[in-house]
């Protein structure tokens, strides 16, 4: 069936939850319009309204029999939806916590489940991916003037250079998909849009996205099937921009005494000092942490307290996703999340290994930008931002789940 057909074969719900699903995938990926629905409230609760709005839509058409209540999906999602709604209410900050919370539920849920309801057919998905594409042109584009004309890439997104550019990183799933197409003109459009990609990184003066880019393609030549063409072009397109550009990326935030990298290593037995105290539930999302200082001792040796101390009054989070879930969420949402995450990214790497065939997505495709979000978990809290945890879960949704035996 063809995009057009598929459209016309739309009941009117069906294109009323479509244009909800795909205006939220815009919103989320310029963020614009931006409303503030609480003023004073930091969390983006309009990004994470129209994520639980996609849900919605997505639950009332989806097809009977498509949600199994006592599939595992289903039952883990409702365990980790529980037991963040109790970290929310017995925070120490329990509104501000609760916020931050219901948009964390609202975007991961959201765009996990919008994939497995929406997305379930390969036309849905080649519709979506043309859709993709689309905004990572727009994005580009938009970086490219802000470069040239304000002289930062940033200039109509997040300053947050890390929302930014693992924004770039989970869409470029649809210019990947095109490599493997047997289209000449697909996979010049996906190289040049992979291209484009890698340039901004290197003018946004982030060191940590060419480093990423680099594991990626050596991810790519272990486990992945492309064609050699297609990586030997990968990698001399990776050599040549940085080799142009490498004056541009800030090598000096990788030194020891920088902040960027005391902070997240002390933040590791801080974190694990807090899990003690509070293992159940954590202490909340939004709740400072400096108090839990007192009788604690600094293990990074190029770190003095007070400085450690001045970095949590101005950082609510621990630029770590697993420690900022440790110590706000507790440990059993911790565990519960990541074996979950694992048992999916296990099932990808089976899936890319083994390459079966009549798969509507390449699984090297959703193996690279999903290997980019969870390395991007060492060192921001990628979930926290509504836009990256909805397209980070949406494409764990489309993940192939394993045949019912």
């Amino acid at each position: 069936m063809g995009i057009r057909e598929l459209v016309v074969g739309m009941s009117r719900v069906e294109k009323v939850a479509w244009l909800l699903f795909s205006a939220t995938a815009v919103q989320l990926a310029f963020q614009w319009p931006g409303l503030i629905l609480v003023p004073g409230e930091r969390t983006n609760l309009f990004s994470a309204l129209l994520c639980l709005l996609s849900l919605i839509a997505a639950w009332l058409v989806a097809k009977k029999g498509t949600i199994r209540i006592k599939s595992p999906e289903f039952l883990i999602s409702l365990v980790l939806a529980i037991l963040a709604f109790f970290s929310g209410l017995f925070s120490l900050t329990p509104l501000s916590s609760s916020f931050r919370v219901a948009a964390l539920l609202a975007s991961g849920l959201g765009g996990f489940w919008c994939a497995r309801l929406l997305l379930d057919t390969e036309t849905k998905l080649r519709l979506f991916r043309h859709l993709c594409l689309f905004i990572l042109a727009g994005i580009l584009l938009l970086s490219f003037l802000g470069f040239l004309v304000w002289g930062r890439t940033t200039h109509f997104f997040d300053p947050t250079i890390h929302s930014y550019t693992h924004m770039i990183y989970l869409l470029s799933f649809a210019p990947l998909a095109l490599l493997s197409q047997n289209s000449r003109s697909g996979f010049l459009l996906g190289l040049l849009l992979l291209g484009l990609s890698l340039l901004i990184f290197c003018l946004s003066r982030d060191i940590y996205s060419p480093l990423v880019t680099l594991s990626l393609v050596v991810w790519a030549a272990i486990f992945g099937r492309w064609r050699l063409k297609s990586f030997l072009i990968m990698f001399l397109l990776f050599i040549v921009v940085i080799g142009l550009f490498r004056h541009r990326i800030p090598w000096q935030l990788a030194a020891r005494d920088q902040e960027s990298v005391w902070y997240r290593v002390e933040c590791l037995p801080f974190s694990w000092r807090i899990a003690t105290e509070h293992p159940l539930f954590g202490i909340g999302l939004r709740t400072p942490r400096e108090k839990f200082l007192e009788d604690y001792q600094i293990k990074y040796p190029w770190v003095k307290k007070e400085k450690f101390a001045g970095a949590l009054s101005r950082m609510i989070t621990c630029d770590n996703m697993f420690l900022t879930f440790l110590a706000g969420l507790g440990l059993p949402f911790l565990i519960i999340y990541s074996a979950a995450l694992l048992l999916l990214y296990l099932r990808l790497l089976f899936l890319t290994v083994k390459s079966p065939g009549k798969l509507p997505l390449p699984p090297l495709a959703l193996l690279l930008p999903i290997t980019a979000g969870l390395l991007s978990f060492l060192v921001f809290d990628t979930l926290l931002f509504p836009q990256l945890c909805w397209y980070f879960h949406l494409l764990l949704g489309l993940i192939p789940p394993a045949p019912e035996s």
